[in-house]
C-alpha cells in the first residue's frame, strides 16, 4: 500500500471536487474512491463508491467540527445543504469574495483531517493484512528477489492475463516464503487498499532441529478451504448465519467481486479434491486473484499461470549458510571461506530447507561427518528431511516413473536430452515420455530448453537422496508403517 498522501494541495483539490459532486451519480464523480477509508466503508456497508465517499466526508466533517466548528458548518451549508454562495455568505456575515477565502481555508482543514484519518486507516489495514500472513523465522531474503520481480506484477497489474497464479517447486525450496513476501510487498505498495487472505492446506512441517511435525488444523478438502476463507474474510455479522458450502460460496463471490482481494492457498498438493476446488476458485476470481503454492504443477488446467521456484545459486546458498550460522553463533561456519563451504552446496544444492538443516547439524558435528550422514542417509533428522521432501511424490510414481528417476543421477545437474536418457534407461518411447512428464509435474525433474529442445535434470539434493535413501524405499510405498 502506498504511503499516506503527501501532496496536500492535490488532496485539497480532490476534496473540493468530492464536495461539489456530493449528489452526483456519475461514475467519474468519485475523486476519493481510492482511499482506504472509502474502500473499507464500501465493503463493510455494501454501498456504492459515491455513497462511501460521502460517508467518509461526513466522518471527516464531524471530526473537523470538534476543532473548527465554523469551518465544518460552512462546508455543510454550502455543499451538503446545496445553498448558493450568496446565501451562505450572508449567513456568515461576509462578502462573497471573503467567503471564498474562508471556503478554501475550510477545505484545506478538511483535507488535513482526512489525511490523518487515511493514514490511520492504512496502518490498520496493513496490520490486519499482515496478521493473516504466516510467520517467517527470518525477514532476510536470499536469491528470492528475481522471482518476486516476476510475481508481484502478475498479482498487482490492473488487467492480469490470468487471475490464478501457481508457484511450484520441490519441497523446502521456498514457495511459501516467496508467496509471503510477495503479499507483503503488494500490501505495502498497492494503489488500492487490497485485502488479503491466507489458507494453508499443510499437513506437516519440517523443522531442521526437530524433524517432521504435524499441523494441528490442516485444511484438507475444498469445502474446508472455502469455509476457512469465509471465516477469515467475511465481516462478523455475515458469519452469524449457519455456514454451508453454497452460502459460503455465494457470500465470498459477492465480496470478492465487490472489492479486490488477493488470496493465497498454500500447499495445494495436500488438498484431497483439487479438481473440485479449481472451478470454485475460477468462479471467485476477478477482480480478486488467487496465488497457489504446490509441489505439483497443473499444466493441463486452463487459466493458471505457472511459475517455478528455483533453488538458490551457489552465491546465495552460501550466504544463507553464513546467515544461519550467525544466528546460531557458529563463528567457525559464518567466517569460513567459500572453498570450505562449497562441499555443502555440492551435496544439497540450493534447497534452503536442506541448507538450514546442514548448518544446524554443524553445531554438534564436523562438516565431513554431516555430509557423510546426508550421503549415507544416516540419522533420524536426515531421514525425516528426505521423507518430508520426497516421500509423497515417490508414492505417486508408478514403476516406470521410479525407474526413470533412478536413472537421472547418471546425468548429474547438467541434464540430458530425451535420446540420452533413453539410451541408458530400460523405460522406452512413450512410456519414457509419460514418466518424464510425471516427474516434472511433481517437481522431481527440472525441464529446461526452448521450443525445439528439452533437457532434463535433477537437483543436487535429489541426486544425494537417490544415491542412497531411495533404495530403502523401494517396495515400501504401500506400507502404512512408512507413512511420512
Amino acid at each position: 500500500m502506498p504511503e499516506p498522501i503527501t501532496s496536500i494541495p492535490e488532496l485539497e483539490e480532490r476534496v473540493h471536487q468530492a464536495l461539489i459532486t456530493w449528489y452526483s451519480a456519475a461514475p467519474q464523480a468519485t475523486p476519493l474512491g481510492d482511499l482506504a477509508l472509502v474502500q473499507q466503508i464500501q465493503t463493510a456497508q455494501n454501498v456504492s463508491v459515491q455513497r462511501a465517499v460521502n460517508l467518509t466526508l461526513e466522518a471527516a466533517l464531524e471530526r473537523l467540527a470538534a476543532s473548527a466548528e465554523r469551518d465544518a458548518h460552512l462546508l455543510r451549508r454550502r455543499f451538503v445543504d446545496e445553498r448558493p454562495v450568496f446565501v451562505v455568505a450572508r449567513e456568515f456575515s461576509m462578502a462573497e469574495a471573503t467567503f471564498y477565502k474562508h471556503q478554501r481555508r475550510a477545505i484545506a482543514a478538511l483535507a488535513a483531517v482526512l489525511a490523518e484519518m487515511e493514514q490511520a486507516a492504512r496502518s490498520q489495514h496493513r496490520a490486519r493484512a499482515e496478521a493473516r500472513l504466516p510467520w517467517l523465522e527470518s525477514g532476510q531474503l536470499f536469491g528470492v528477489q528475481p522471482l518476486l520481480d516476476q510475481l508481484t506484477p502478475l498479482l498487482s497489474a490492473p488487467e492480469p492475463g490470468s487471475p490464478i497464479t501457481l508457484l511450484t517447486g520441490l519441497g523446502g525450496v521456498g514457495k511459501t516464503t516467496a508467496a509471503r513476501h510477495a503479499l507483503e510487498q503488494i500490501v505495502h505498495h498497492a494503489a488500492m487498499a487490497l485485502e488479503v487472505g491466507w489458507v494453508s492446506a499443510q499437513q506437516q512441517t519440517f523443522h531442521p532441529g526437530g524433524g517432521i511435525r504435524p499441523v494441528d488444523t490442516p485444511a484438507l478438502t475444498a469445502e474446508d478451504l472455502l469455509l476457512a476463507l469465509t471465516v477469515q474474510l467475511l465481516p462478523a455479522e455475515a458469519r452469524n448465519a449457519p455456514l454451508t458450502s453454497q452460502r459460503s460460496l455465494a457470500a465470498l463471490q459477492a465480496l470478492l467481486r465487490q472489492s479486490p482481494h488477493l488470496v493465497v492457498i498454500d500447499n495445494l498438493e495436500t488438498v484431497a479434491d483439487v479438481e473440485a476446488l479449481l472451478p470454485t476458485l475460477r468462479r471467485l476470481a476477478g477482480p480478486s486473484r488467487f496465488l497457489l503454492t504446490s509441489r505439483r504443477a497443473l499444466p493441463h488446467e486452463p487459466g493458471i499461470y505457472h511459475l517455478t521456484v528455483p533453488e538458490l545459486e551457489e552465491t546465495d546458498a552460501l550466504a544463507l549458510v553464513r546467515h544461519e550460522a550467525q544466528m546460531r553463533n557458529l563463528a567457525s561456519v559464518s567466517q569460513a571461506s567459500d572453498a570450505e563451504l562449497r562441499p555443502i552446496y555440492a551435496a544439497v544444492g540450493g534447497n534452503p530447507l536442506a541448507l538450514k538443516l546442514v548448518t544446524g547439524m554443524l553445531y554438534l558435528l564436523p562438516l565431513p561427518q554431516v555430509l557423510d550422514n546426508l550421503r549415507q542417509a544416516q540419522g533420524r533428522t536426515v531421514g525425516e528431511l528426505y521423507r518430508y521432501v520426497y516421500w509423497q511424490a515417490w508414492r505417486r510414481l508408478d514403476d516406470a516413473g521410479q525407474e526413470v528417476l533412478l536413472c537421472m543421477p547418471n546425468f548429474a545437474q547438467k541434464g540430458a536430452d530425451f535420446a540420452s536418457i533413453q539410451r541408458i534407461c530400460e523405460v522406452q518411447g512413450e512410456d519414457l515420455s509419460a514418466a518424464l512428464e510425471r516427474l516434472a509435474l511433481l517437481s522431481l525433474v527440472n525441464m529446461t530448453g526452448d521450443l525445439h529442445d528439452r533437457r532434463y535434470s535433477i537437483h543436487r539434493l535429489t541426486e544425494t537422496f537417490l544415491l542412497r535413501e531411495v533404495i530403502r524405499w523401494q517396495g515400501l510405498a504401500d506400507d502404512p508403517e512408512h507413512e511420512a
